[in-house]
């Protein structure tokens, strides 16, 4: 089950997986784990990398604040 983010109501925290740079971003799923993101993320294609941030799912946004 992927953190509550007590900070922000409604995100979670996670390992995303990303194509591209902030904000633009290309978004493919966010994770419990780092290595089922890294799997994804290989599988996703060149170009496509994990990253630890937050995700609000109603608004399909995705922030990361470290690598």
């Amino acid at each position: 089950m992927l953190q509550s983010n007590t900070m922000h109501p409604g995100w979670v925290q996670g390992w995303g997986v990303v194509k591209g740079e902030s904000p633009n971003w290309e978004f493919s799923g966010i994770f419990e784990t780092r290595e089922a993101a890294e799997a994804t993320a290989a599988a996703a294609g060149p170009g496509f990398y994990t990253r630890w941030g937050g995700y609000n799912g109603d608004a399909d946004e995705f922030i990361s604040g470290s690598s």
